[in-house]
């Protein structure tokens, strides 16, 4: 009896261990099967995404390049460009090399980011920027969209609040109370015509404010480098007193260049309305051809307001730059004139972006269609919001940098991430994987680094 119990110990002994393998075994098959499902769900999502929209994608009656090209110029370039003179005084200065090294490099990236978005949507036919999240990491996630949607939009609205108050306080007679300081103006225009435009439900009226948004910004350009030019804020000048000399740097860097890098972020902000773009095509393969395009002419134009801006008003440049100009200069008031109205009628827009997002996220979409007190009360609390904090904002270029260093520089390397996770098995060098790892890696290390430099710069002294 005691060697058959020995041999059935030994027996039990062998039967668990076996058990043990069989089930790791199993668990190890499950794990591989759960990844294969996985990626052939995604696959047929992507087929089935692309069998939805073959007669969206492509075709004759996409867009052309030069169209595509002027279409993405358009949504590129806006207010931010305004504040990018302040950027380069921040801190002690950038110098001229680095400073359009910057721009130029940060708008080539930002191409190539944006590209990203094009070969991911090629990948996965994904309609819009949820579809897309969506397929690279699941559903679970997707509400991240929204939040990032509703950060770049209230990011603006911010930026236009300061914008709007500057503007109409310095257009507006000095005898005026009630236009006596940025704040009282910025509290005017939020009852009028905010307010109203934030209530309506309709705003097809307001589809030609691209087109006046974008001669208000070439026209405020345009000024800017004529007065670098003229000499007319230069020490013999007629308007000498409303500048400063610059601080002449060739190579000069400091802390505060961090500052004009968070600034061309929100400046170089396009990446959300990638996926439609590319849909939008004649031929997808000129996806690459139109990117470059658009972001090289914009950071030549982002480059030249940047240096005429700095070269007449060193480093009292304020974040509008538009702001610095004497209230005697006829065409420095036409284009502030021309940039209120641009930011006026783009406010309801982006007011639209934010809202949305918020309904999203709240659960609050559906009582909004049926109950106009609950879209008027969520409506007026987010205008309110947005209003009193751009009042609470000693600067719009403070606005500008925060945004792009947060909302703005994870928006545009995310698409690193989205590409890594779509791309098909072996269609990425190694060499390219790494880039796109390196990318996504240094644009959350902006976001940290960027935040903080942006607010010992606004606040403190440390970087003078």
């Amino acid at each position: 009896t005691t060697t058959y119990k020995k041999e059935m110990r030994v027996v039990l002994i062998l039967l668990l261990c076996g058990v043990i393998e069989v089930t790791q075994c199993h668990e190890q098959r499950m794990q591989v099967k759960n990844r294969l499902i996985k990626r052939r769900r995604n696959v047929e999502l992507g087929v089935r995404l692309a069998n939805k929209s073959r007669s969206i994608v492509g075709g004759e009656n996409g867009m052309g390049k030069i169209s595509a090209i002027s279409s993405l110029v358009k949504t590129i370039i806006g207010g931010g460009m305004l504040a990018l003179p302040a950027g380069m005084a921040a801190g002690r200065h950038t110098g001229i090399v680095p400073a359009f090294f910057i721009v130029l490099c940060h708008g080539f990236l930002s191409a190539y980011t944006y590209n990203l978005v094009g070969r991911s949507v090629a990948v996965t036919g994904a309609r819009d920027f949820g579809e897309l999240w969506t397929a690279a990491f699941g559903p679970a996630n997707a509400w991240l969209i929204d939040v990032m949607v509703g950060g770049v939009a209230f990011g603006a609205l911010l930026t236009y609040g300061c914008f709007c108050g500057e503007l109409l306080n310095q257009l507006a007679p000095s005898n005026i109370a009630l236009f006596a300081t940025r704040n009282r103006a910025m509290f005017f225009l939020a009852v009028f015509p905010l307010l109203p435009l934030a209530l309506a439900r309709d705003l097809s009226g307001l589809a030609a404010s691209s087109l006046i948004g974008i001669a208000a910004v070439l026209l405020s350009a345009a000024v800017i480098a004529i007065r670098a030019i003229d000499g007319t804020y230069s020490a013999q000048g007629i308007f000498a007193s409303a500048a400063a000399p610059p601080i002449w740097s060739t190579t000069g860097l400091s802390l505060g260049t961090c500052v004009l890098f968070n600034m061309l972020s929100t400046a170089y902000m396009a990446h959300t309305n990638a996926v439609r773009a590319y849909r939008e095509l004649a031929n997808p393969k000129d996806a690459p051809f139109v990117a470059t395009c658009a972001f090289g002419l914009s950071a030549i134009l982002y480059g030249t307001v940047m240096l005429a801006g700095y070269l007449t008003f060193g480093s009292i440049a304020k974040g509008l730059v538009l702001a610095n100009f004497h209230p005697n200069d006829i065409w420095a008031f036409l284009t502030k004139v021309a940039t209120l109205i641009s930011i006026i009628s783009s406010h309801p827009l982006l007011f639209t972006s934010l809202r949305d997002s918020f309904l999203s996220l709240s659960g609050l979409r559906d009582k909004t269609i049926s109950s106009f007190s609950t879209f008027a009360t969520v409506s007026i609390s987010l205008l309110a919001l947005t209003i009193a904090l751009s009042a609470l904002v000693p600067d719009a270029g403070f606005i500008v940098a925060i945004n792009g260093a947060s909302v703005g520089a994870m928006l545009i390397f995310l698409p690193c991430l989205i590409y890594l996770k779509v791309a098909p098995l072996n269609s990425l060098s190694k060499f390219e994987s790494t880039l796109l790892k390196a990318l996504f890696a240094f644009g959350s290390f902006v976001a940290v680094f960027g935040t903080v430099i942006t607010c010992l710069e606004a606040f403190t002294d440390l970087l003078a």
